[in-house]
């Protein structure tokens, strides 16, 4: 018996909109233990990616890259080293190093991608990826021209709408650092349209409006910085939940709140 990964994917852009990040980690790891009963590999593989994908955005890394260990060595046995397949999970697995500050091992397994995505055809939306997420290493350590130049070859390639609006998101947070607020606050606001006008409640919605919570910061006008903070943790306890991401959002509201009373 084949587990039914269409039906799984209606379920999970579901619980992304409608339900709380308890009840979404509890689907995932329930269909992700389904996977495994029906020893279904293309499924375990898929499942799995969405969970550890989850986890880290909960900041759970150290669970994450255990799935991931599971899901590497089947997609090499299924599809080998040189193939699409391959090159996702590395693309997600960077996404991991990332958020743990791994930031060298992230630019290494993205530049390992590439060269792999040089060797197939069709592959610009996952090309695409890989500019997006190196982009986020080396802004990470303070390489912003090449962050940006990354996030610009990424907007030269990708068609998807929802993927503009995440590109938009990571330039606007680079334009953030050099202090260009102006331009920051135009690509984020696209970005922002883009999720309401869909009426698409996700975690990258939450990265939106803490975006713009930080030009606003920036640009000291801090009742619109906190109105955008309580955009973001709103978003972010209904789709993620509890963790360090939340964490800073409402560190970051306080610290809005107070110079607010002092300026």
């Amino acid at each position: 018996m084949k587990y039914d990964l269409s039906n799984f994917y209606n379920d999970l852009k579901l619980k992304f909109n409608k339900s709380n990040g308890k009840e979404t980690l509890l689907f995932l790891m329930e269909e992700f233990s389904k996977t495994i009963s029906l020893k279904d590999e293309r499924a375990i593989i898929a499942v799995g990616n969405e969970l550890a994908s989850f986890l880290r955005v909960k900041g759970q890394t150290d669970f994450a890259y255990k799935i991931y260990k599971v899901i590497k060595k089947l997609v090499l046995d299924s599809y080998g080293f040189i193939s699409k397949d391959y090159a996702s999970l590395l693309i997600n697995i960077s996404n991991c190093h990332i958020v743990a500050k791994n930031y060298d091992l992230a630019i290494d397994n993205l530049n390992e991608t590439e060269n792999i995505l040089s060797q197939l055809s069709d592959t610009k939306y996952l090309m695409a990826s890989v500019y997006n997420n190196r982009s986020q290493a080396y802004r990470a350590k303070n390489m912003l021209d090449l962050a940006q130049e990354d996030i610009e070859n990424a907007l030269k390639i990708i068609e998807n709408e929802e993927k503009i609006a995440v590109s938009k998101i990571n330039l606007a947070e680079i334009l953030i650092l050099k202090k260009k607020y102006a331009k920051a606050l135009v690509k984020v606001n696209d970005a922002i349209f883009y999720y309401e006008k869909n009426k698409l409640r996700l975690p990258h919605l939450a990265n939106a409006y803490a975006t713009a919570a930080n030009i606003y910061y920036n640009n000291k006008e801090y009742s619109t910085s906190i109105y955008y903070y309580e955009k973001a943790i709103d978003v972010f306890d209904e789709t993620v939940g509890e963790g360090p991401i939340k964490d800073i959002l409402i560190k970051n509201l306080n610290q809005a709140k107070k110079q607010r009373e002092i300026s």
